[in-house]
């Protein structure tokens, strides 16, 4: 088990050092900003003004989002280059039937009602003892307000992530067991968002796109995900901004509750098939503790969570 932790290290310090090295971009955009204005105004009073334009802009702007990505994923792949070589990242294992690609779409939002639950009974817990999370909350399921947010949440993101998170990540531990990576990339994926009612839904979805990309190719986990964004989230929140509050609550829940069934009717449905894949591509359960308690695991884990935790609030 220790090949199993060490390399866990490994692998995980890759994505820490992408952590930071995403932070150093964000903390770089006000120094950018000055630049620019001092490049594009020989004026004073016009630097002021571009200027405070472009602070006020930048709450709700994902240029540095995407900055960051793209540094993340040249990163990555430089790092991870010896053992993931780029025709690894997308692979193809089998033909993904076209009837299937709706069926792994219906599961993935089906983690939808879960992650509402969760966060119903999260913020019911923190209210009675006094706090809220509402802000986390309404991060998670806000619209973009800008063409580069729109941009970075529609498609960035998703390609980004799944190239990091599948692409790399996942193919790192597939060698010891399809399962196994699946779940430990989901863990990782889910904690990255370091949001306490995104962590959850990320984690279930994580799993449907690991299991597309180890089944199937990574190119169809990517399509999944931007479904997901660009779709469900992006072109679904516009269209739900017509109708009034009562209107929409009742139809998110009523698409949750459609995609929820489903996916629970299919799953019982070909609880066997399931069974028996997970018997399959089984690793042995120490694998999982010596994954989990590597040290790069656990800083991972802790600054992450610490990051979600400190966006709880004092009522």
């Amino acid at each position: 088990m220790e090949k199993v932790r060490r390399d866990t290290n490994f692998i995980v310090l890759g994505l820490v050092l992408y952590t930071l090295l995403r932070y150093v971009i964000f903390a770089l955009e006000p120094l950018a900003r000055v630049c620019f204005v001092r490049l594009v105004c020989s004026d004073s009073a016009e630097r002021t003004v571009l200027l405070q334009q472009l602070e006020e802009n930048a709450a709700n702007s994902g240029v540095s989002s995407i900055v960051a990505v793209l540094a993340g994923v040249l990163f990555l792949g430089w790092y991870f280059r010896r053992d993931t070589p780029p025709r690894m990242v997308f692979q193809k294992k089998q033909p993904l039937p076209w009837k299937r690609l709706p069926l792994l779409i219906c599961i993935f939002m089906g983690a939808q009602l879960i992650y509402s639950l969760f966060g119903n009974v999260l913020e019911f817990l923190l209210r009675l003892c006094g706090y809220t999370a509402m802000g986390q909350l309404n991060a998670a399921s806000a619209q973009s307000t800008t063409v580069s947010m729109f941009l970075y949440t529609a498609v960035f993101a998703p390609v980004g992530e799944e190239l990091i998170y599948r692409g790399l990540v996942m193919r790192q531990f597939q060698k010891y067991g399809n399962v196994f990576a699946i779940v430990v990339s989901a863990a990782l994926f889910g904690v990255m968002h370091a949001n306490l009612f995104q962590m959850i839904f990320a984690f279930l979805t994580g799993l449907v796109l690991g299991y597309t990309a180890a089944e199937f190719s990574l190119r169809w986990s990517i399509v999944l995900h931007l479904v997901n964004n660009l779709v469900f989230g992006e072109l679904l929140g516009w269209l739900m901004g017509y109708l009034s509050p009562a209107e929409q609550d009742y139809l998110y829940r009523g698409i949750n509750i459609f995609f929820f069934a489903f996916a629970a009717f299919w799953l019982l449905h070909h609880r066997k098939q399931l069974g028996h894949y997970l018997q399959q591509n089984r690793c042995a359960k120490k694998c999982y503790a010596a994954a989990f308690t590597a040290v790069a695991m656990v800083t991972f884990f802790v600054g992450n969570f610490g990051l979600a935790i400190s966006g709880i609030q004092k009522r």
